[in-house]
This record gives C-alpha cells, sequence and structure tokens, in this order.
C-alpha cells in the first residue's frame, strides 16, 4: 500500500505537532555538519554525506547504483539507517506515535520509503515495517513524509537473522535496536539474491536496483 502525501496532509501534520514540546521530540536536522548517526552499510561504496543548499539548510544525501548484485550488492538500494543515541529504546515509554522526515528526490524515478525497526528480543532478530509508504517524485523539490507507528507489521525474517519467533509491535516498539528508511513496494519480487533472500521487499531490506538520489532532513520522533 502506498500514498502520496498532499500539502493538505502535510499542513495537518504540522498543525498537529505544534503542541509537541521540544523535550518529546528526536529532532535530526543535520545542522551540525555531521549525519547525526545515520548512514548506510559498512561496505557500501558511496557514503551517505552532508550536504548544503544555498540558503544554509544541511541535509543529508544518499547516491544508490543500479546495476549487477553480483558486483555492487550493498550499493544498489536506497536505505538509510541509525541505530544509536534516542534512536534505540523504548518508543512506547516515550509516548511515540509517528516518525516523520523531508525527502527531496533528484533522481529519475519515484520513491516510494517505508520506515522500518530493528529490535533485539529473546536473542533473536525481528523487525518490523510501516505498511503504508510515502512516494517521493523525482521533482527535486522537498515533501514531507509521515509514517505512523500504528500502521506496522512484521517483516518475514530471509537471509540477516532468519527467525521463526513472534512478537507484537507494541513488543517491538518497546524495543527498538535500530530505525531505518528504506525504498521500494511491498510485495515486489527484489531479484537481488542479497544473502540468500531473492524474495519479496519485505520493507526492512530495500526494494529493487534503482539509480537515484536522495535528500533527507528533519527527522523526527513523535508523540
Amino acid at each position: 500500500m502506498k500514498k502520496i502525501f498532499s500539502p493538505l496532509l502535510a499542513l495537518a501534520s504540522v498543525l498537529t505537532c505544534a503542541n509537541v514540546t521540544a523535550a518529546d521530540i528526536i529532532h535530526n536536522d543535520f545542522s551540525d555538519g555531521t549525519t547525526e548517526g545515520w548512514g548506510k552499510g559498512t561496505a557500501a561504496t558511496n557514503p551517505v554525506t552532508v550536504e548544503t543548499e544555498a540558503d544554509g539548510n544541511k541535509y543529508l544525501k544518499l547516491i544508490s547504483h543500479g546495476g549487477d548484485p553480483a558486483t555492487e550488492d550493498i550499493d544498489i538500494k536506497v536505505t538509510l539507517h541509525n541505530s544509536t543515541g534516542s534512536w534505540r529504546g523504548n518508543f512506547n515509554a516515550k509516548g511515540a506515535t509517528t516518525i516523520s522526515a523531508r525527502f527531496k528526490n533528484m533522481g529519475t524515478e519515484p520513491l516510494e520509503m517505508h520506515a522500518a525497526f530493528g529490535n533485539t528480543l529473546a536473542d533473536l532478530r525481528t523487525r518490523y515495517v510501516v505498511k503504508t509508504g510515502v512516494v517521493i517524485p523525482p521533482d527535486g523539490k522537498w515533501h514531507d513524509a509521515s509514517f505512523s507507528l500504528a500502521d506496522v507489521q512484521m517483516v518475514p525474517l530471509g537471509g540477516h537473522g532468519k527467525s521463526s519467533a513472534t512478537f507484537s509491535a507494541q513488543e517491538t516498539l518497546g524495543n527498538v535496536k535500530s530505525v531505518r528508511f528504506t525504498q521500494g513496494t511491498l510485495g515486489e519480487v527484489t531479484g537481488q539474491g542479497h544473502a540468500g533472500d531473492d524474495a519479496p521487499y519485505t520493507g526492512w531490506n530495500s526494494g529493487a536496483a534503482i539509480n537515484a538520489e536522495l535528500g533527507i532532513d528533519d527527522i523526527k520522533l513523535m508523540n
């Protein structure tokens, strides 16, 4: 399932956040010139970088090269994650209900973005993904995206950390290990064969290979 985030919905999101105090929000705006813990896999050819716009605004940029998975396996998908600091822990205790961000698609194809969560329970890795994606058009403009923590489903594990264990969404959000933004349409066949996982895109590992250039800014966890 996917949605296109309209200006009206974006305005509603801003108005909703007006009553949230700063103490209740994790906010990464990259104004200090660092990635604030966000990155790609350690083997990625193109690292996440901090760029500066003409007005001085700083943001993260990711570049992804579609190509042969045998030679470009790590770097052919759009994936961004953070497993440090305040992005770890009990999101339920924080009263968290939403993760939001701004995306700028500087490529040539639309990107359907999802938020996903890593977790370690009973020494078994389990992941959840927000089912409703936000489509970012390739227009080089900033678009607001909001992901509801009430809209999560368990990701079937394949490749990394296979497990038959199941936990509720509330259990997962009560023990978050990492947060990830990833592109792809849920259920599409990726054909990547990453770690033996030649299977439909589930929302944790990103979707099919794609040439893309993505900007991201103002990542927030909100109640």
